[in-house]
């Protein structure tokens, strides 16, 4: 007795990728039509948010959560599981952030120094300068005086 293998698969596929075209426009329908907003634009992006996870668990898992059937146990423990996830990925940001910061702060830390060195080599700089020019002042009046001085004696 020999089967057709083929034949058969390929009435499973083809009725499995008439049903997800389906689920697709059904979603996209769903999408065109969804219009819930509020005034505030978190409120928004949280309720954009659930509707988006709700048409991911309805591809996934093919019913509503009323109708799963878990248990109350078995609920609960799927709470626990997510607050796991959500503590692992709550702890993780926190060192990241915490490094980002001393990052930061050891940063800015140096520039700051930076800063201060520049502003102590400009003031430097600057007193530099008015003794130059006191001295400049002091040269001229040397060369003032020797020429008319010279001017004078002629």
């Amino acid at each position: 007795m020999t089967t057709k293998p083929n034949n058969d698969s390929s009435i499973y596929i083809n009725a499995l990728k008439k049903d997800n075209a389906e689920l697709t426009k059904q979603n996209y329908d769903l999408m065109k039509n969804y219009r819930v907003k509020t005034s505030d634009p978190v409120i928004n992006d949280v309720i954009d948010r659930i509707f988006v996870r709700h048409q991911q668990g309805m591809e996934k898992f093919k019913k509503t959560m009323a109708d799963n059937s878990k248990s109350i146990p078995e609920w609960i423990e799927e709470s626990i599981e997510e607050k796991i996830d959500d503590i692992s990925y709550m702890s993780t940001l926190k060192d990241r952030i915490v490094e980002r910061e001393e990052k930061l702060l050891k940063e800015s830390d140096m520039k700051n120094d930076e800063i201060t060195i520049l502003q102590l080599k400009l003031d430097k700089a600057i007193e530099e300068e008015a003794e130059l020019r006191n001295k400049l002042k002091e040269v001229q009046k040397k060369i003032e005086k020797q020429m008319y001085g010279n001017k004078k004696k002629k």
